[in-house]
């Protein structure tokens, strides 16, 4: 008999794979994994197990529809879902498995296509396409569980709030609004080797309308004087019943030493135990204190340290501003409450610019020759240029960085759980107009006859009637003014709060003063340094010509 002739050897790539279809090709099967994974696995043979490959990518697909149209519909329901605690454990939990999926069924794609046989230069292509799918599909899904750990791990940090002196964490129930607003109080401070702890050098509470997410920003002056207490706060009693050291009437009222930026270190130095379940008793005290001020019940507290503010903008690459005028970066504090400093060591100038983290702590909390309404507006126009100029790039490659400073920046007794809502209500008020006030100069003067420093001889019936207008309540709660506050000291005060009352417009920088003369020197930091280190040495004129000068500082708009 004659040889049978041999037919031609199919190639060793192109072998069939039992249980699926031979024609198709293994490249289809890797980039089919990366969209169906374990398709192909299904399709290899008639055993039930092989209904799990499909159910998976069917319930991963379900999953993905149904998170992508509740978010495209609902902002605050995905905005919740990454910030709530269990929520976004949940959905780490879920990518995880998605990650594992994917390379348990590629790496078992690779024995269904029979790696091993396949030839040398198939192997190299086979590798080529799969290295890239598999960081594209089990990577990236990882990645997305690793970065949303990292800010539930940082709201964590942020948000539980310090633990009780018995080392218990206080359990911090769901804000519900009042009169239709949630009403913050934020405080910026930090404990420097010169401060016998730690001081909120910004105080200012943050009054948000619950629907609309319109913001109203109401500045305490950290030297407010007499700050009282409402009547169920312990400190009104220890303050009413105590030796007058700090006090008496129930207010903080021992003169210079009692204002109240230097309450919080006094409650945690002092008054502690009068908060037993208080993380931060200081912070309670506070509260309490701020809500009789302003006459709204202020819910919770953030607590911002500048120290490490700092380090924040320099990870965001800076931030820029149009600065209206010159603003010192004040010298060496002499004394343990910053009124006395050595000549400045730096000046921060008028113009568009953009500053580091150094400059731009500096540019937010120096208030030399100035009040500390200049120092307010100049911390405001940060906080928008930071929002204004928050680059997505540049927060998802140093995400971990920052998340990681956030837990250093900022304290704060809000609820986790509540996180979202509170950020949903932040991008609204983007487009809502602001409004703002001072309680002090220049928006409030005294009443008392003689004296128009409202810090120091505070009109709190006044303050709460102002707030209350600004807010568009009835001071219902408030004893009208006196008879005094009829006259002009009222009549200014009134028009210079209705004036900032209204809604917030950036303020236009100012070009810096020109000499009145011809023959006064050009207005550079080397003449103002001149300055400073006269008025140091005793020259009041000096000094003089410095608050003149710097009068503008708190015009700035962002870059």
């Amino acid at each position: 008999m004659g040889r049978r002739s041999a037919g031609r050897a199919t190639p060793r790539h192109l072998k069939s794979i039992d249980g699926v279809p031979a024609s198709r090709s293994i490249f289809s099967f890797l980039v089919l994994n990366a969209f169906f994974p374990g398709i192909v696995h299904f399709l290899r043979g008639k055993h039930p197990v092989r209904w799990a490959f499909l159910a998976v990518p069917a319930a991963m697909w379900a999953g993905a529809t149904y998170v992508g149209l509740s978010a495209a519909t609902d902002r605050r329901w995905l905005i919740t879902l990454l910030t709530h605690p269990v929520n976004s454990m949940i959905l780490i939990v879920c990518l995880l498995v998605i990650s594992l999926w994917y390379l348990v069924t590629y790496l078992d794609l690779l024995r269904l296509i029979r790696f091993p046989l396949l030839s040398r230069g198939m192997k190299i292509g086979v590798i080529a396409v799969l290295v890239p799918l598999l960081v594209l599909t089990s990577g990236s899904t990882a990645y997305a569980a690793y970065l949303i750990n990292i800010g539930r791990s940082a709201l964590g940090d942020i948000f539980t709030g310090p633990a009780t002196a018995d080392g218990r964490t206080p359990v911090k129930p769901l804000l519900n609004p009042v009169d239709g607003r949630y009403n913050i109080l934020m405080m910026g401070g930090d404990a420097g080797a010169d401060r016998e702890g730690r001081r909120p050098d910004s105080i200012m509470a943050i009054s948000i309308d619950a629907t609309s997410g319109a913001i109203t920003t109401i500045s305490i002056p950290r030297n407010l004087q007499n700050a009282p207490f409402p009547a169920d706060s312990p400190m009104k009693a220890a303050l009413t019943n105590g030796d007058g050291t700090d006090g008496t009437d129930g207010a903080f009222n021992c003169g210079d030493q009692c204002i109240i930026g230097n309450l919080y270190a006094k409650v945690n130095e002092k008054y502690k135990d009068l908060y037993p379940n208080a993380g931060d008793p200081g912070a309670q005290a506070m509260l309490e204190t701020s809500s009789e001020i302003l006459g709204i019940k202020m819910q919770a507290y953030v607590i911002v340290d500048m120290d490490n503010f700092a380090h924040l903008i320099d990870l965001m690459g800076g931030v820029t501003i149009n600065a209206g005028g010159w603003v010192p970066i004040s010298g060496a504090a002499l004394d343990n409450v910053g009124g006395v400093h050595l000549p400045p060591e730096g000046w921060i100038a008028p113009g568009k610019q953009k500053l580091n983290g150094y400059q731009a702590l500096w540019y937010s909390r120096s208030r030399q020759w100035v009040l500390d309404y200049s120092r307010n507006l100049r911390q405001q126009c940060i906080v928008q240029a930071m929002v204004k100029q928050m680059d997505p790039l540049t927060m998802f490659t140093k995400f971990s960085e920052i998340a990681k400073a956030g837990t250093q920046i900022i304290e704060s007794d809000i609820s986790t759980a509540q996180i979202g809502s509170f950020i949903d209500l932040a991008l609204k008020s983007q487009s809502q107009p602001v409004k703002r006030l001072t309680i002090g100069p220049p928006d409030l003067v005294s009443n008392v006859p003689g004296q128009t420093d409202f810090p120091t001889y505070p009109d709190f019936a006044l303050s709460k009637q102002k707030v209350a207008q600004l807010l568009g309540k009835t001071a219902s709660a408030t004893k009208k003014p006196s008879a005094s506050s009829t006259g002009a000291s009222s009549s200014a005060a009134s028009s210079s709060a209705t004036t900032q009352s209204t809604t917030a417009k950036p303020s236009t920088p100012v070009s810096t003063p020109k000499p009145t003369t011809s023959s006064a020197p050009a207005i550079t930091k080397e003449y103002l340094q001149q300055l400073a280190v006269a008025e140091y040495n005793g020259d009041a004129a000096a000094g003089a010509t410095l608050t003149s000068l710097l009068a503008n500082n708190g015009n700035c708009t962002p870059g």
